[in-house]
Parts: structure tokens; C-alpha cells; sequence
């Protein structure tokens, strides 16, 4: 495989515009993030994953688990590797009983929740998270707290004051 960064799920939102939900996968060493759309019930796979939530009976990703496992097999890693026609591809990378490693093809969604429960790195392509990953914003309270302090007595922050008097009398 390629060369590849180490990412953690960072956060996972619901979009504005639809039913999807919005993975974050921000890198270990870093400050990109990769966003990737999910579905509903991928998203909740990988929020009971992640909360250590357990149900009673055992869900896909777990039955995949279970499966590698009878088969004297491990999981290693997930990796997401590619971005085609708006799409993201995935592999798990599987150890056998024989220590030979094997691919199996993937949607991220699928690939992180295995690798959550697991307890194994994920990684996405280096090339493909420069390319898609996103900076984060900086966030406009902060931002805007140390521009006032920067210019205490500014007319700036008197203007804003006034803004600030007209909101709390809203």
C-alpha cells in the first residue's frame, strides 16, 4: 500500500442539508480533517463503537469480527485509500492464520466501525488527505476576544458594544 496517515474519528455531525452525517477523521500528527458523508445507520455503528455501547444481539460489524476471528485471522488496520466519482473507497487489512495480509474491499463507514472495535489504527492515503483533508476554522468567539483585547479602546469595540446591547435587548 501507499503511504499513509494515521487518523482518529474526531467528531461525527448531521448535515444541514440532508439526512447524512458527516464523519471527521483528523490526523494523529496533524490538523487535517477528512470529512465523509455517511448514512444513518453507518453513523450509528460507529457512535456505539465509540461509546462502548453494547447491544444484545451482535450487530454486522461484530458478526465480521467474530467471523475473522473463528478463522484464526486479525484484523490490522483500516485505510481509506481512494476518492472516485465523489466516493471514498476503504480495505481492511486482515492478517490470516498464515501471517499473509489480505484486502478486503469496503465502504469507510464499514471499514471504521470494524476498526473501532477492533482497537486498530485507521489510516486515510497521505495523498488523498492532502487533497481532501479541510483545516479547521478558527473559532470566531476566540478570534473576535482577542481582537478587542488587541484593541481595547478602539472605536471597533465601542461599535460593537452597541451591537452587543441591541442583541441582549432582542
Amino acid at each position: 500500500m501507499s503511504e499513509k496517515t494515521e487518523v482518529r474519528v474526531q467528531s461525527l455531525r448531521v448535515s444541514l442539508t440532508g439526512q447524512s452525517r458527516i464523519l471527521l477523521l483528523k490526523e494523529k500528527d496533524g490538523a487535517l480533517s477528512l470529512p465523509i458523508f455517511v448514512g444513518q445507520f453507518e453513523a450509528e455503528a460507529i457512535v456505539l463503537s465509540l461509546q462502548d455501547i453494547e447491544i444484545s444481539r451482535p450487530q454486522p460489524h461484530d458478526l465480521i469480527l467474530s467471523a475473522i476471528k473463528v478463522l484464526d485471522g486479525r484484523v490490522r488496520c483500516a485505510e481509506i485509500t481512494l476518492m472516485k466519482a465523489a466516493t471514498f473507497y476503504a480495505v481492511i487489512e486482515l492478517e490470516n492464520a498464515d501471517g499473509q495480509r489480505v484486502y478486503l474491499d469496503c465502504r469507510p463507514s464499514d471499514a471504521i466501525a470494524v476498526a473501532l472495535r477492533a482497537n486498530v489504527p485507521i489510516y486515510v492515503d497521505r495523498e488523498l488527505m492532502h487533497q481532501y483533508g479541510i483545516l479547521p476554522e478558527v473559532d470566531v468567539r476566540t478570534k473576535r476576544q482577542s481582537q478587542i483585547d488587541d484593541n481595547e479602546g478602539d472605536s471597533d469595540s465601542e461599535d460593537l458594544s452597541a451591537f452587543s446591547d441591541f442583541l441582549s435587548n432582542f
